[in-house]
């Protein structure tokens, strides 16, 4: 692929692709077929198996596209070598097999271009259920309600991101200014980067417009996979102490640990209740193994009622228990609320090592 501008252009598309190789071309040609014209798109082959991957991309034949191909190292050091070859003042994630609406670019760089407080914004979207034959079998509007400001204290006020990372535009000063994405973070890198760049003062933005497409892919990804899920909560967790640990003494775990940082983790009893949650959908479907298994990690994790009654449920399956307890149980139960979470104490180090 021959270099992008030969200047910086206004808005830099970043792309870390693995496998889907059917859905290649509906990704780059939706960026091709933008309403706008200052943008590059920077696309960073990691190591895909399928070469069918390769063979696309190496296919298109415009200087707005550059391609890099590397031996798997993983998402985050793909986005990373994708955000650091390009130049542009913004940056749009663009996920792999999503696409993009025609207007997606102009709208946010305008939004961006007239609201200097801001240092990134999000928009409606659709989202397409994809089966494992690669074809597209639903399609629903989700839209995101218009929220014109979103402050630091509201990103960390919830376990899970104010928006999905795919169709976020942001600005390259700030994601500089805090190092970008954290390589511990194998899940959840979105919410770490959203809640530091916000610390700085900025706000983010939901436009309404439609202007994003997500895939969900059955054969692949978070969405459908469970352990995955959970791995992806329990980072959310530590993303969130991660932040609060900062605001309050200018560092945080992972400052000082590096990737050790997770053996400091404070139990949450919010990610204890989600785990006795999933524990019950399995005892409910008759995976009496699954549900002892998430259930033992959310007693492990934090005591709550959920994992109480999770126990409970299990032990009068497999009749260790009667009915009528675990009713009172049901009766009485309360759901953990994820703003009941303390913020963990802080670190005694001074200063990051």
């Amino acid at each position: 692929m021959t270099p992008s501008h030969p200047r910086s252009p206004k808005v830099s598309v970043v792309c870390a692709w693995y496998n889907r190789a059917d859905f290649v071309r509906d990704t780059v040609d939706s960026l091709l077929a933008q309403d706008f014209d200052d943008y590059e798109i920077v696309l960073v082959n990691d190591g895909s198996p399928d070469p069918r991957v390769r063979e696309i991309l190496d296919s298109y034949d415009t200087p707005r596209l550059r391609v890099i191909h590397q031996a798997n190292a993983g998402f985050v050091s793909a986005i990373r070598k994708a955000i650091d070859s390009s130049g542009g003042e913004y940056i749009a994630v663009m996920g792999a097999g999503d696409a993009s609406l025609p207007a997606r670019l102009r709208k946010q760089a305008e939004f961006l271009d007239t609201h200097p407080d801001h240092i990134g914004v999000a928009c409606g979207l659709r989202e397409a259920e994809v089966d494992r034959d690669w074809k597209i079998v639903k399609v629903r509007d989700l839209g995101l309600k218009a929220r014109p400001e979103i402050t630091h204290e509201q990103v960390l006020g919830r376990i899970h991101s104010p928006f999905t990372h795919g169709e976020v535009m942001y600005r390259r000063s700030a994601y500089e200014a805090v190092g970008g994405y954290r390589p511990f973070f194998r899940f959840t890198q979105d919410l770490d980067l959203w809640c530091r760049m916000s610390r700085y003062g900025g706000k983010y933005a939901v436009i309404p417009d439609v202007l994003y497409e997500r895939r969900l892919f059955a054969g692949d990804g978070i969405a459908t996979d469970m352990q995955k899920h959970v791995a992806q909560i329990t980072l959310a967790v530590m993303a969130l102490q991660c932040a609060r640990e900062w605001d309050r003494q200018g560092f945080d775990s992972i400052d000082v640990f590096g990737m050790q940082a997770g053996m400091f983790r404070e139990p949450s009893a919010y990610l204890a209740s989600y785990l006795a949650r999933i524990a019950v959908k399995y005892l409910k479907a008759g995976l009496v193994e699954e549900a002892r298994y998430f259930a033992a990690l959310s007693w492990k994790e934090h005591h709550t009622r959920d994992g109480r009654l999770a126990r409970s449920m299990i032990a009068m399956q497999e009749g260790r228990l009667s009915r009528p307890l675990v009713q009172a149980a049901f009766r009485f139960r309360k759901i953990q609320d994820p703003r009941q979470v303390k913020p963990i104490p802080v670190l005694r180090q001074s200063r990051p090592l």
